[in-house]
C-alpha cells in the first residue's frame, strides 16, 4: 500500500496539498469530486486517480484540455512514480507517493506457513498402524450401535405419525410451503377458503410490483437523460413520490406524447444544438405541461434555450445534474442562471452532507433550500420521462 499527495498551487496562488483518503477519487471544478479544484482550465471531471495494490494510476476522463503526465499526453491509463508531474490542463500538480513501512512485514508472513506442514507428517506416520487395530476391534461395535439407533428412529417417527392430529398433514404437502406466510395475516386466520387466502398474499405484490415499476422505468430513463450516470436509482420513498405525479399526469403525458414523436426529427435537432439530450429535452416540455393537454414539442422548444445555457453551472454529467437543472428553470428564465449554483456552493461549505447528497433535489427540499413549485417540477420531469419509456405501463 502506498500514501499519495498531490501539490499544486491554486486560482489564488496558494500552496495546496492534497492527501488520498480512498483508493478511488476524481478531480474538477464539479462539487461531487473528491478533490475539487476551482479552476476554468479543468473540465468538471477532469481526472481519475485508482490504487491497485500498492500502485496508483491516472486517467484522463476525457477533459477538454486534456492532461499530460511529465510532459506527454496521457491517452490511457498509466501508472504514477514519486515526483511525477501532472498538468491538468495547464495546472500543474507534483505527485508525492510514500510507500507505508507496514506493508513490508505482510510480504514476509506466508514463509512461516509454508515451512509448517513440512514437519507435519513424520509424527502423524508413528501411531498410523495402531490406530488402524484400534478401528478394526471398534467396527463391529461401532455398527451394532448405528443399527440401534436407527430401529429408535424408525419406532419414534412411527408413533409420532400415528400421533398427529389430522390438521398438520398439510404442512408437510407442495401446498403448505405458502401456508406459514398467509397464517401471519389476520384475515386469512378468520377463514379456510382457499379463494381468499390466495387474495391477502396478491395484494403486497401488487404494491411491490408498482413501487419497482416507478423504480425501473424511472432510473431507465435517467441513465438516457443524463451524460455520465449508469447506475442511476431512486430510493422506495423516491419513487412513492414520482408515482404520485404519473398518476395525476398520465392521461395527459400519454395525451401530449404524439407532438413529441411527430417532432422527433426537429426534437432531436435542436437537442443537439442546445448540447442537451433528447429525452430530457422531450420529458421537460411534457413537466411543463404537467397534467394539462398542449403541445408538448413546442414546450420544449420553449425551454431548450434556457435549459441549454444552465448546462454550463450546473450540468448534466449525472442524473442529479439533470434534475437540478429542471428545479433551476424558472431562475434561468428569470435571468439568473447563476443563483442554483451559488446556493449549491454555500449549502456545501455550510454542511457536513456528502457532495453528492446535497446535490439533490431530495436533500435541497429536505432542507429547504429551493421552493416547492422547484422540487414540483423536478418530480413531473421524472414522472414524464417514466411514462415516456413505457406509455401503456402506466
Amino acid at each position: 500500500m502506498s500514501d499519495l499527495k498531490l501539490k499544486f498551487i491554486d486560482a489564488e496562488g496558494s500552496d495546496v496539498s492534497f492527501e488520498a483518503s480512498e483508493p478511488l477519487l476524481t478531480i474538477g471544478r464539479h462539487s461531487n469530486n473528491a478533490l475539487v479544484i476551482a479552476d476554468g482550465r479543468l473540465s468538471r471531471e477532469h481526472l481519475r486517480l485508482e490504487r491497485e495494490g500498492s500502485n496508483w494510476y491516472a486517467e484522463d476522463l476525457g477533459s477538454s484540455n486534456g492532461t499530460t503526465l511529465n510532459g506527454e499526453k496521457l491517452l490511457d491509463q498509466t501508472r504514477l512514480k514519486d515526483g511525477d508531474k501532472l498538468s491538468l490542463g495547464g495546472l500543474e500538480v507534483t505527485v508525492e507517493i510514500t510507500q507505508s513501512a507496514a506493508a513490508e512485514p505482510a510480504k514476509q508472513a506466508p514463509v512461516p506457513v509454508a515451512t509448517a506442514p513440512a514437519s507435519a507428517p513424520p509424527p502423524a506416520s508413528a501411531p498410523k498402524s495402531g490406530s488402524s487395530i484400534g478401528f478394526l476391534l471398534l467396527a463391529p461395535a461401532l455398527g451394532l450401535v448405528v443399527i440401534l439407533i436407527a430401529v429408535g428412529v424408525l419406532y419414534f417417527s412411527g408413533k409420532k405419525g400415528a400421533d398427529t392430529d389430522s390438521n398438520d398433514i398439510p404442512f408437510s404437502t407442495p401446498e403448505s410451503s405458502d401456508t406459514p406466510t398467509v397464517d401471519k395475516t389476520p384475515v386469512v386466520s378468520q377463514t379456510d377458503s382457499p379463494t381468499t387466502s390466495d387474495t391477502p398474499s396478491s395484494t403486497p405484490v401488487k404494491e411491490d410490483t408498482a413501487t419497482q415499476k416507478v423504480e425501473k422505468y424511472t432510473a431507465q430513463f435517467m441513465r438516457k437523460a443524463a451524460k455520465n450516470d449508469p447506475r442511476y436509482f431512486l430510493t422506495s420513498a423516491q419513487a412513492g413520490e414520482v408515482a404520485k405525479r404519473i398518476q395525476s399526469m398520465s392521461g395527459a403525458v400519454k395525451a401530449n406524447l404524439p407532438s413529441i414523436t411527430k417532432n422527433s426529427a426537429e426534437l432531436n435537432k435542436l437537442a443537439s444544438s442546445s448540447g442537451l439530450n433528447p429525452d430530457l429535452l422531450a420529458a421537460a416540455g411534457l413537466a411543463k405541461l404537467g397534467s394539462g393537454r398542449g403541445d408538448a414539442f413546442a414546450a420544449a422548444t420553449s425551454m431548450a434555450g434556457v435549459l441549454s445555457r444552465l448546462t454550463v453551472p450546473i450540468g448534466t454529467e449525472l442524473g442529479d445534474d439533470c434534475l437540478l437543472m429542471i428545479a433551476a428553470y424558472d431562475q434561468g428564465a428569470a435571468g439568473d442562471f447563476m443563483k442554483m449554483r451559488n446556493m449549491l456552493q454555500d449549502v456545501a461549505t455550510k454542511s457536513n452532507a456528502p457532495a453528492r447528497e446535497i446535490r439533490s433535489i431530495w436533500f435541497l427540499n429536505k432542507s429547504g433550500k429551493i421552493t416547492a413549485q422547484e422540487y414540483e417540477l423536478a418530480l413531473r420531469f421524472l414522472a414524464a420521462g417514466a411514462i415516456m419509456q413505457a406509455p401503456n405501463e402506466f
